[in-house]
């Protein structure tokens, strides 16, 4: 295993079909492995997946936490209807908006699919960016705790939501602040269920996480982490990525899929990057240029916070595109 970035830097180059022909060399020389494709939003990893799907006849399990909602696809950038008819996707379009999925329930999903389709001799590839997806299955996490309470996670979330997010996450902070690094002021889901998880367990959430990797992984991984640099480069084309979005129609996808949801600041799918920005833009609070600004901001910081948790792992090979 490498111990320093250099070290696990497969290939860098500043064309994508070089850095495609090294991971598929890689994948060829390991037949016997689960490719997964991983890296910050906006950086390429679909379209290595796709290439890589119709080279060796795999099919692509998203891990992507966004893409499991059905009609939400501008925003997600989802494969699109023709993709997904050339080669076969998993895990897009298996929820409504107002449902939620948890890192348990997808990785316990995923295990199961995994197996399917190998038993079927397909060849499965994991893409996606989705950090916690990604690592909780290369790390073959088992999940302690009792299943979610709709009971107690409403109570809960009163209690949050008179608290305050701020003041919730900062209560975090102060009991557990491992898990502070990784769960953001703003993400009411996680702060919620990181209170649930405590009063079901008594656990804080590094305690149960550290718990939850003493399982064994029950796949053989090949995973690959798409990076660029310089960092500007790849900011530079999450703005762009942001201006296509609200040209392919954005706003029009939220605007249908919002009417006749109540209370729909409150449903997982909506609090999304570019989704919870257009709904405040069809609120009134601010023009669709600030909403646009907005989503390029949420974007780019959230591209952030990938790399940070990918630089901590030292399972991935590098693919280095130097723009």
């Amino acid at each position: 295993m490498p111990t320093t970035r250099k070290e696990a830097i497969l290939c860098q180059s500043d064309s994508m079909d070089v850095l495609f022909n090294a991971l598929l060399e890689r994948v060829e020389s390991h037949k016997a492995s689960i490719p997964v494709i991983t890296g910050p939003t906006g950086s390429g990893k679909s379209n290595l997946a796709m290439m890589l799907a119709e080279r060796i006849k795999g099919e692509i399990v998203s891990c992507d936490a966004m893409q499991v909602y059905r009609g939400f696809d501008i925003g997600t950038a989802k494969p699109t209807k023709e993709d997904q008819q050339a080669i076969p996707h998993h895990m897009i379009d298996i929820l409504d908006p107002c449902e939620a999925m948890s890192v348990a329930s997808y990785v316990n999903e995923v295990t199961d699919l995994l197996k399917r389709l190998l038993e079927d001799r397909k060849r499965p590839i994991l893409c996606g960016g989705s950090v916690q997806y990604i690592s909780a299955l290369l790390d073959g996490l088992r999940f302690i705790g009792d299943s979610p309470d709709a009971t107690l996670r409403e109570a809960v979330a009163l209690e949050v939501e008179e608290k305050g997010l701020d003041a919730s996450w900062k209560a975090i902070e102060r009991l557990d602040p491992k898990s502070a690094e990784v769960i953001a002021p703003t993400d009411r889901t996680r702060i919620v269920r990181f209170f649930e998880m405590y009063r079901q367990t008594g656990l804080l959430k590094s305690e149960i996480n550290l718990r939850s990797r003493e399982g064994e992984v029950p796949f053989n991984y090949l995973p690959f982490w798409l990076d660029w640099t310089p960092r500007a480069a790849l900011y530079g084309a999450i703005n762009a990525r942001v201006d296509r979005m609200f040209e392919a129609g954005l706003v029009g996808e939220v605007k249908h899929l919002s009417e006749g949801v109540p209370r729909v600041e409150q449903c997982p799918a909506f609090r999304g990057i570019g989704y919870k920005e257009v709904l405040g833009h069809l609120d009134g609070q601010y023009s669709e240029d600030k909403a646009r600004e907005n989503i390029a901001q949420s974007t780019r910081r959230y591209a952030k916070r990938q790399q940070t948790w990918l630089r901590k792992r030292k399972d991935l090979q590098i693919l280095l595109f130097h723009r």
